[in-house]
């Protein structure tokens, strides 16, 4: 099968992290009221694909590290993007993440259940349980480098080094992404967008934590706070990678099935996000082509067929096809970098893993 090592270094890396981030839960304070423990939790509980920590983990290896002095960074960083993912969803306003209700959901409903509050209260209150759920989980992904990145032999220098890139250059870049995600689906008109505009968005959204923990993974892998070769060559690599994910993540998003994905599809077409695929469509289309997605196109009351239908109309007009080159472009400039390291098993893993990133279906 292909990517038969790869997947199952990914499966690895879940039960590694998962099992780590749980067995600190349960050794910490208790969160209260349940409904933000809970929803503290849940996503980790779900399972996911784990990217984030692999490529971080693969990096540490690939230089020369063990990746038990990196898992408590590889933990860091899963409940650094899960909290990201709780306050996404309610920004995409989105019902299901991995196949199980949203984190706002499951408090609205709560809520609406249990606190016996009236449908709209329930609402904010689901909204504001996620958002301080998303915070807790800020927090926690900090302390885990501050805290038990030292007790895994990385040097403290290291550490603080890593806990200032996340919290200010990563952080910062982050959230102009989102922003930049929110605006451009409600203010702009996407065929004053470049190409460029739209990448650059999604690198600031997605590459640039990606980016983050080939530089991670490099520097706890040869302990010394040094910016050599082979840490600029992982930086870019996972940067590059990172962004042809997003980019991947925008085709599924229109064309992917929701049972692998589990999360809804065409939902991104319904809330007007501005994507490659709709802009390389509305390039080559018709007026009356035009008409017809940019009738759709950020339309909330848009029905199924009508979403069916524009997503057709996206493929024909070569939306997707442009993407799919974008992304295996991205791959292309990124795997030479890896040349600059030594043969070993990890490397040939991360190859894999930038291949895998256009390739996946989930």
């Amino acid at each position: 099968m292909k990517y038969q090592e790869f997947l199952a270094e990914l499966s690895e890396t879940e039960k590694l992290v998962t099992k780590y981030i749980l067995d600190q839960a349960d050794s910490g304070i208790r969160i209260k009221p349940p409904v933000i423990e809970k929803g503290i939790l849940s996503y980790v509980k779900h399972g996911g694909k784990r990217l984030r920590p692999s490529v971080l983990m693969l990096s540490c290896m690939a230089v020369g590290g063990n990746k038990e002095m990196a898992l408590p960074a590889a933990a860091g960083v899963e409940l650094f993007h899960t909290w990201t993912l709780v306050h996404d969803d309610i920004i995409d306003n989105d019902k299901f993440r991995r196949g199980k209700e949203t984190v706002h959901i499951t408090a609205e409903k709560y809520g609406e259940n249990q606190l016996k509050l009236t449908p709209a209260a329930a609402r904010k209150y689901g909204i504001d349980s996620a958002i301080l759920t998303g915070d807790v989980q800020h927090g926690w992904s900090v302390s885990m480098l501050s805290d038990n990145l030292p007790n895994a032999g990385v040097r403290p220098e290291i550490a603080l080094h890593l806990i200032t890139l996340l919290q200010v250059n990563v952080l910062r870049t982050l959230m102009e992404g989102e922003m930049l995600d929110v605006e451009f689906g409600l203010c702009s008109d996407i065929q004053q967008l470049s190409d460029e505009q739209i990448i650059d968005m999604l690198w600031k959204k997605t590459g640039i934590l990606y980016e983050y923990c080939g530089i991670a993974g490099a520097l706890i892998g040869r302990n010394i706070l040094e910016y050599d070769q082979q840490v600029l060559a992982l930086k870019d690599f996972c940067s590059l990678c990172g962004t042809a994910f997003q980019v991947r993540d925008d085709i599924l998003g229109l064309i992917g099935k929701e049972s692998e994905l589990g999360k809804p599809v065409g939902s991104d077409v319904r809330e007007g996000k501005k994507t490659l695929l709709v802009r390389e469509a509305l390039t080559n289309a018709t007026e009356s082509q035009k008409s017809e997605i940019l009738r759709v196109l950020g339309n909330s009351q848009a029905t199924a067929k009508d979403i069916e239908k524009i997503t057709m109309l996206i493929a024909d007009l070569g939306g997707v096809e442009k993407a799919r080159k974008i992304a295996q472009d991205y791959v292309n400039k990124a795997l030479p970098l890896l040349d600059i390291l030594p043969s070993s098993q990890s490397r040939d893993l991360l190859y894999d893993w930038a291949n895998f990133m256009i390739e996946r279906r989930y």
